[in-house]
């Protein structure tokens, strides 16, 4: 009698977690602050899942640990496979998982568009499970780590479905009843860290615009967007405006532009979405409402 075949040996998921932490972090040390372990710890389910694998799938860099061409092979697979588990999960798990939605964002999208809207969202789609993932950086985010995404990109990108929302246009914003840029003579310019510097393109503005500031101007760095935009609010400043952003604010009142010059950058805000990836019900309402939305603010 034969005997039935051997079940395939599936990677502990403890290994499978780590691995895409990792890949994403692009640390040990990041992915042990995430997953609350210890770096060893998180070093030694690399390893095993390497053993598992009977392939290297990180190389070790000066910034830490980046994918290889098997380790990026390996973990598309591994995103299929969580994503087929999440899908095979909705039948199970009942009505409560179909309503959830993971969008993701950036901390300046989260603060300045999407914090307006919950309310609205809340009053029309009443059901939805709504979790908001924050992340400045989506080349960190795995597909299956959200179902909708809104972010700036300098062009479209393959597999994805992206719904343009808005054009980046920047023009500097402060708080009314102030002089324009061009008449203050020591205007406080609120940048951003250096990391964060193509947020706020002042030079590249200032080139445009054909502005030098005068030689009693300042900087001050801003730890977030949100800060300088709150900030210029208040009167302390000038912070850079990315209209699609702070347009709701321009509208209220809250600023006014300091110049009448707009710069049109290279990118546009995208709703965005894996093509690849099973679309529930709650996932297509909420991008409905996002863009209807959206066209009612462009209105």
């Amino acid at each position: 009698m034969s005997q039935p075949p051997a079940p395939p040996r599936i990677p502990p998921l403890n290994q499978l977690v780590a691995f895409q932490t990792v890949a994403r972090c692009g640390s040990i040390s990041g992915a042990a602050e995430l997953l609350g372990l210890t770096q060893s710890g998180v070093s030694r389910q690399i390893a095993r899942l390497e053993d598992h694998v009977g392939a290297v799938l990180f190389d070790r860099v000066a910034s830490g640990m980046a994918l290889n061409a098997a380790g990026e092979d390996y973990a598309l697979q591994v995103g299929r496979a969580m994503d087929a588990l999440s899908v095979l999960g909705e039948g199970v798990q009942g009505a409560r998982d179909q309503s959830e939605v993971v969008l993701a964002c950036s901390q300046g999208v989260a603060d300045l568009w999407v914090l307006p809207r919950l309310a609205g969202i809340r009053r029309d789609l009443p059901w939805l499970e709504l979790k908001l993932r924050v992340d400045d950086n989506i080349a960190q985010l795995r597909p299956d780590e959200y179902d909708l995404a809104i972010y700036h990109r300098p062009v479209r990108i393959a597999d994805f479905i992206m719904d343009r929302l808005g054009p980046e246009l920047m023009v500097p914003v402060m708080a009314p009843g102030q002089p324009p840029l061009i008449e203050q003579e020591s205007p406080l310019i609120l940048s951003m860290e250096e990391t964060f510097k193509e947020w706020t393109d002042w030079g590249n503005w200032l080139y445009s615009a054909g502005v030098s500031l005068p030689r009693g101007a300042m900087r001050w760095k801003m730890g977030c967007y949100r800060l300088a935009i709150e900030a210029a609010m208040e009167g302390v400043g000038i912070a850079m405006g990315w209209t699609w952003v702070v347009q709701d604010l321009i509208d209220a009142g809250r600023l006014v532009e300091a110049h009448p010059h707009r710069l049109r950058g290279q990118g546009n805000y995208y709703l965005m979405r894996s093509a690849h990836r099973h679309q529930r019900m709650a996932t297509r309402r909420l991008a409905e409402w996002l863009i209807a939305e959206n066209r009612h603010d462009q209105a």
